[in-house]
């Protein structure tokens, strides 16, 4: 029986995927800049620096657009509550009432983690969170699972969505579960699919 739940944030608890590609597609037309990579795929469960490391090879050019990205980012923020995925208060209420344990693991920036988490109304849930930026090593390497099993102590699975997600808890030791998406991603390694954060009740 598994007695905490550890998961992603971007493809996971929100449907966040789609915005931060098209919003980069977008910043890239608008200063007339091909990336190096139109392929939604190449991105998604990567860190922002990863990111932004296949989006411009040349690095004096790379530092110089992520300055002007996060000014252009600012005027075009994801609406937190609109992405959050439908299901995701029901399924922590009725994870909390059981005494599971929840956490967060995302590749994201703490501050936009912790951002989602307060406007959502989701941090009473919450009993860990962890960032990609504050580890040495990001997914696909073990290390952020590791730790957040730890944290939680007792038996844990995880809720991916990318490839290089599942890689990270498969290689953490953790079953791991495999939210289903709209866009190609390859999900083969996950242990289970589901269709719905809802089916999680069924095992946790």
């Amino acid at each position: 029986m598994y007695n905490s739940v550890i998961f992603d944030m971007d493809g996971v608890l929100i449907d966040s995927e789609n915005f931060y590609f098209e919003r980069r597609m977008k910043y890239f037309d608008m200063i007339n800049v091909e990336p190096a990579s139109r392929n939604m795929s190449d991105y998604v469960g990567k860190t922002e620096e990863s990111t932004w490391e296949q989006l411009v090879q040349d690095e004096s050019l790379r530092v110089a657009l992520k300055k002007d990205y996060a000014i252009f980012r600012e005027d075009n923020q994801i609406d937190l509550q609109q992405a959050l995925r439908i299901e995701v208060p029901e399924v922590m209420q009725k994870l909390k009432k059981r005494d599971k344990k929840i956490a967060i693991a995302s590749s994201s920036k703490r501050k936009d983690v912790e951002e989602m988490v307060q406007q959502c109304g989701l941090t009473s849930y919450i009993d860990y969170l962890i960032s990609g930026e504050e580890l040495r090593e990001s997914k696909p390497h073990p290390e952020i699972y590791e730790i957040s099993a730890k944290k939680l102590g007792g038996k844990a699975i995880a809720v991916e969505d990318s490839f290089v997600g599942i890689e990270s808890a498969k290689a953490a030791g953790l079953y791991t579960v495999a939210l289903k998406q709209e866009y190609d991603v390859d999900q083969s390694r996950a242990d289970w699919q589901i269709d719905s954060l809802l089916k999680l009740l069924a095992m946790v």
